[in-house]
């Protein structure tokens, strides 16, 4: 996958994951952090200048994360490390 290609990839599934963490029902609130970091990841993104990719807004948050971290995979030596362990850190918070 050509790398900016899998960072509109990437980004179109964060931000399908900030949906989803803002219509989740938490009575903790967790889920609204969740959102917000997933916006700094939508920060990052935008510093680089990437337009998102159209992807399925029907998973979940933590499913929509679990898919950007794969496009970020596929294209590894382009993404830089702060994204990747950005992105990271969020989907380990997610899936507790």
């Amino acid at each position: 996958m050509e790398g900016s290609s899998a960072l509109g990839l990437a980004l179109g599934h964060v931000r399908c994951a900030v949906v989803a963490f803002v219509s989740a029902e938490d009575a903790s609130g967790e889920s609204l952090f969740l959102a917000a970091e997933c916006l700094e990841l939508e920060g990052l993104f935008a510093d680089l200048g990437v337009e998102p990719e159209l992807v399925d807004p029907g998973v979940g948050g933590v499913e929509s994360l679990d898919a950007a971290s794969e496009a970020l995979a596929a294209a590894r030596s382009v993404v830089p490390l702060g994204l990747w362990a950005g992105l990271q850190a969020v989907r380990a918070r997610a899936s507790r």
